[in-house]
């Protein structure tokens, strides 16, 4: 039996969703069924090298919207509603386009966390589907519908797309996938780290005396005199990488270093970050401490508060004082916690790779 050819479609909003997803693709890569993987999405491309180690096919094509972001913690409900009406009214087009590529291709599957057109196109090519999320665009968009009917005509087109979708993998920390007419609970994809907490300090250059965090946004706006108010906590350390840049007398880049992100997180003790699913499920992975701030009415940061609450030491930090650098008052609250939380247990990728090639085998 030939390997399988398989196309994954990932939403390009922030990064989480880029990295669970490539884990699983690694996974896949390692089982003998799959022969490869097409990426389509438009999230940055450093991404793949730097999970997966080497390049892959990847097409650039912009299928979902998410959010429209102003920065990494504000975004644009009216701008993301009027992307979503643009690709509504360009929805035959689009699907169309991405059935013949998919026969071109010779794709033998599809798997998106969580574009829904793509589901239309693999039914239209009579191939099957499946996807992976914690979250359904639906479940998301319905919280603004209740206070804006336009959103309505859009969340009936999104679920008949989800609907079409014969597996969904649902991730913990979710919200109501109910629009798959078939669920599978999955454990938590995570990534791990693969070098020792002291091994990784001394390649930092971290002294004994040094407290060490990470600062985990996909951009962070911080001015001058918000960069000078973080630069006299001396006895700190603040890691970043890119797209992150910052002129700290304190902070440390990891972009030329030999280390990887959950090796970082893993080190360090603790996080800055907002609560998304990428860095919750490291820190999860890894019992890592977690400063996190509020990120605007997102249905899916209460899930993530509470997961982060129960499992590990964390406090809350105000975006006024996150962007003002005001952050030696969380951090303070933190240290006075236990340095590590609850490890749970990270092997999802494994698991949603057996899961995917049995069901493209059955179907």
């Amino acid at each position: 039996m030939k390997p399988l050819r398989l196309a994954w479609y990932v939403t390009p909003h922030g990064f989480g969703h880029a990295v669970r997803s490539l884990e699983v693709v690694k996974a896949l890569l390692e089982l003998d069924a799959v022969g490869e993987v097409i990426l389509v999405s438009d999230f940055p491309r450093f991404l793949v090298e730097q999970n997966v180690g080497k390049s892959l096919p990847f097409r650039c094509r912009p299928l979902d919207v998410g959010l429209v972001q102003r920065d990494s913690l504000r975004f644009d409900l009216e701008a993301t509603l009027k992307a979503l009406e643009s690709l509504y009214f360009r929805r035959e087009e689009l699907v169309e386009e991405e059935a013949a590529f998919l026969r071109e291709e010779g794709v033998d599957g599809v798997i998106c966390d969580i574009p829904f057109l793509p589901f239309r196109a693999a039914e239209r090519c009579g191939i099957p589907s499946a996807g992976m999320s914690n979250f359904t665009w639906d479940w998301i968009y319905r919280a603004y519908a209740r206070s804006d009917d336009r959103w309505r005509p859009l969340l009936e087109w999104i679920r008949e797309d989800y609907g079409r979708c014969p597996l969904f993998l649902q991730l913990p920390m979710h919200g109501d996938c109910s629009v798959f007419p078939r669920i599978r609970e999955v454990p938590l994809v995570a990534r791990k780290a693969s070098r020792t907490r002291e091994d990784v300090r001394r390649i930092l250059g971290l002294s004994t005396g040094h407290k060490a965090y990470l600062v985990s946004f996909a951009w962070l706006d911080l001015d001058e005199k918000a960069l000078r108010r973080v630069e006299r906590l001396r006895s700190v350390r603040f890691l970043y990488k890119r797209p992150l840049r910052f002129s700290l007398s304190n902070g440390i880049s990891l972009d030329e270093l030999p280390l990887t992100y959950p090796d970082v997180v893993a080190a360090v003790d603790g996080v800055i970050t907002k609560p998304g699913y990428g860095i919750v499920a490291d820190c999860l992975a890894h019992g890592t401490p977690v400063a996190y701030t509020d990120r605007g009415f997102f249905p899916e940061y209460e899930i993530l508060v509470e997961a982060v609450a129960a499992k590990l030491p964390s406090v809350h930090m105000p975006s006024e004082d996150l962007y003002a650098g005001r952050w030696e008052e969380a951090l303070r609250a933190l240290q006075a916690l236990p340095p590590r939380g609850e490890v749970v247990a990270g092997d999802g990728a494994s698991v949603c790779a057996r899961a995917i090639v049995e069901h493209f085998r059955g179907s």
